[in-house]
């Protein structure tokens, strides 16, 4: 999710927000496990009633706290993140802090829940623990970022940032759904699917264009919302009222629009056979009322 850097007063201030950000943790009722090594603190949390039950059982709100190598470690960095619940933290070490984050199947809730409280630890940092803030980094490299699956946004993607950026969900989602194409045609070339599978995966895989288009609008929803929410346009309630709706709403805004993208190319064909005789004027207008 994001680096936020402090300036670090003393070298014992690393203990000292440790143990104040568990303890917040608790206060608040979040299940909550925690370790040290070498002057890198981890902690991870999970919530307990209604907001677990809505993010998984499984999701973890997590924190690292390290120095920074500028300004002689003057500064230190307050590194959140979301992922799996670690069992045993202490013993399966630092880099299993930041493996899986968020998915579609984590829910809207989930990516609410996340942001309030990378929020509410950052004001309770520099507001009642008195830690100056320096700046702020988003995207924690190792994180998955914030999409409807991990094959959206990889490395092995053919579009560059700078072409993505131009081209709409719509175009986005047809690129997808080309390259999941390519894999499924290599899988059946290497005879790992016979011909009737391969033909009934490439049939779902051209119906899936519209579900990759929500995904994409969704995403791209969901981080105005954040860059909203961060920069104090929306407050909490505000922010998770819309949350609450967004998935929804654009399902359904994208759905109405390709049906109604469809009747408009299904009204061209029934002009075309109706000029072509294949339709007499009668059956035109009745196939017309239809739509």
């Amino acid at each position: 999710m994001a680096k936020n850097y402090f300036l670090l007063k003393n070298p014992n201030n690393l203990r000292e927000v440790y143990k104040n950000i568990i303890l917040w943790f608790k206060e608040r009722q979040y299940e909550v496990d925690h370790t040290d090594t070498d002057g890198i603190y981890l902690i991870q949390a999970r919530k307990t009633g209604k907001i677990r039950t809505l993010t998984g059982t499984n999701l973890a709100f997590k924190v690292k706290i390290y120095r920074s190598s500028t300004l002689e470690n003057q500064e230190f960095i307050l590194e959140t993140s979301t992922g799996k619940w670690i069992s045993n933290l202490a013993g399966a070490g630092i880099a299993s802090m930041f493996t899986g984050g968020f998915t579609i199947l984590t829910g809207i809730a989930g990516a609410g829940w996340a942001l309030v409280v990378e929020n509410e630890i950052v004001t309770y940092v520099e507001n009642t623990l008195n830690f100056a803030k320096v700046k702020k980094e988003n995207e924690v490299e190792g994180e998955e970022s914030f999409t409807t699956d991990s094959n959206l946004t990889n490395s092995e993607s053919p579009i560059s940032d700078s072409r993505k950026a131009k081209l709409s969900a719509r175009e986005l989602a047809v690129n997808q759904v080309a390259k999941d194409l390519e894999k499924l045609q290599a899988a059946y070339d290497s005879e790992i699917l016979t011909e009737e599978e391969f033909n009934t995966k490439k049939l779902n895989l051209e119906e899936k264009i519209d579900e990759y288009e929500i995904e994409f609008v969704l995403e791209e929803q969901l981080a105005k919302l954040e860059n909203a929410f961060t920069h104090g346009i929306l407050n909490e309630k505000e922010y998770e009222q819309k949350l609450a709706t967004i998935q929804d709403t654009v399902r359904e805004q994208i759905l109405k629009k390709r049906s109604q993208k469809n009747k408009e190319v299904l009204k061209i064909k029934l002009k075309e056979a109706l000029e072509d005789g294949i339709l007499s004027e009668a059956e035109y207008q009745a196939k017309i009322a239809e739509l």
